[in-house]
């Protein structure tokens, strides 16, 4: 229903000046600020407010930025106009627009009366609106569901990768030969899993942070899409391979794409002293914590691409970190299950079965993910 009335909003947004002017409009120009802006407030109030009233064919749409529909309409605007750097005020004319505070009160009034007197002139009415695609901007707001869809494959995709599976064994049986309580298996599971979730999002905006400033920059851009496209196809390839290989020979010890033996044997030592103490909650935070560092080596191979094509787009840099939040809830969710399982007495021999039994579906599971991925970075220049 949201973006029902989204797609409604911008219709009647695109579709009223035809309407405006044949209603004496002879000039649409567009503010975009924030409501809790003061500066914002006083441009309106002082300056465009003043010049609606005393000249009624001049057409005045104020957006707030802090609204999905102001913003996404401002990023489009944006790229039609060339803006290389955004501001917390602009003002847009046909065929130009003015940025900040001090532009827009400094020069807005004249060229807002030059445009009116050449409209005059002229007696053709123009808008700032005119210059941008519904087209594309409807393009981009089923961009943002196919995203969505690609999020939810990925971050699942990514919580069965049989690296997280095998710490995931490795946990059940350490805690069965521990004998611990099922309350105390419970709250191992939780605080373990808060852990990884937490730290696997920070890690996540981290990466965001560090590649969404390399892609203004073009030369960034394309070594940071293409960079990510390599690791997408390699592994991509590899899960492909190992489920061919894994198909005909039943090994684990074939399989590329899984944890250095020296990794996994640090992730075992790290789990067995952090939750053979006494402090469960404490050790099982330690514990998430660092199995999900050493297991970023694997389920990193995807979270970077996912991450590298989150920031191709312009309008995920607020609502990406909303994506990272799904992404590793849905990381998590396999873990939780789990455990969950474990809870009422899933063994951890039950769990390597059915994943040995399923393994070579979760490696092409993998690797058409992955394939997704490289797709979507190779068509999205």
């Amino acid at each position: 229903m949201k973006y029902f009335a989204a797609l409604c909003t911008v219709f009647i947004l695109f579709s009223s000046p035809r309407a405006e002017q044949g209603n004496d409009s002879l000039l649409t120009i567009h503010f975009f600020g924030s409501s809790t802006c003061g500066e914002c407030m006083e441009i309106k109030q002082n300056l465009l407010f003043p010049l609606k009233d005393k000249h009624p064919e001049l057409q005045l749409r104020t957006h707030e930025i802090d609204t999905d529909e102001g913003f996404e309409l401002l990023i489009k605007m944006e790229s039609e106009y060339n803006v290389m750097e955004s501001s917390p005020q602009i003002l847009f004319f046909p065929d130009t627009f003015f940025t900040g505070y001090d532009d827009i009160m400094k020069l807005g009034k004249k060229k807002i009366l030059d445009c009116l007197e050449e409209c005059r002139s002229s007696r053709k009415g123009t808008s700032a609106r005119d210059s941008v695609d519904i087209a594309g901007y409807l393009r981009d707001k089923t961009r943002g569901w196919g995203f969505f869809i690609g999020t939810l494959i990925a971050g699942l995709a990514d919580g069965v990768n049989p690296c997280a599976i095998a710490t995931m064994i490795f946990l059940i049986s350490f805690l069965a030969t521990q004998k611990r309580k099922r309350s105390e298996v419970m709250t191992i599971g939780l605080a373990y899993t808060v852990a990884v979730y937490v730290t696997y999002f920070a890690m996540g905006a981290g990466l965001k942070g560090i590649i969404e400033p390399l892609q203004q920059n073009s030369i960034g851009k394309i070594i940071i899409r293409w960079g990510a496209f390599v690791i997408a196809a390699g592994v991509a390839l590899f899960s492909f391979r190992d489920a061919v290989v894994y198909s005909r020979t039943g090994k684990a010890r074939d399989i590329k794409l899984q944890l250095p033996k020296a990794v996994k044997v640090r992730i075992h030592k790290i789990i067995s002293g952090n939750l053979s103490s006494r402090g469960l909650i404490f050790g099982s935070i330690v514990a998430g914590f660092l199995v999900t560092l050493l297991e970023a080596i694997c389920t990193g191979q995807m979270y970077l691409p996912y991450i590298a094509a989150m920031t191709r787009q312009q309008e995920f840099r607020i609502k990406g970190y909303i994506y990272l939040a799904f992404y590793n809830f849905l990381f998590v969710l396999p873990l939780l299950i789990v455990m969950i399982f474990a809870y009422y007495g899933l063994k951890w021999s039950d769990l390597a079965k059915k994943t040995q039994k399923n393994m070579v579906l979760l490696k092409i599971l993998l690797g058409l993910v992955m394939t997704g991925l490289a797709v979507y970075l190779a068509v999205n220049g």
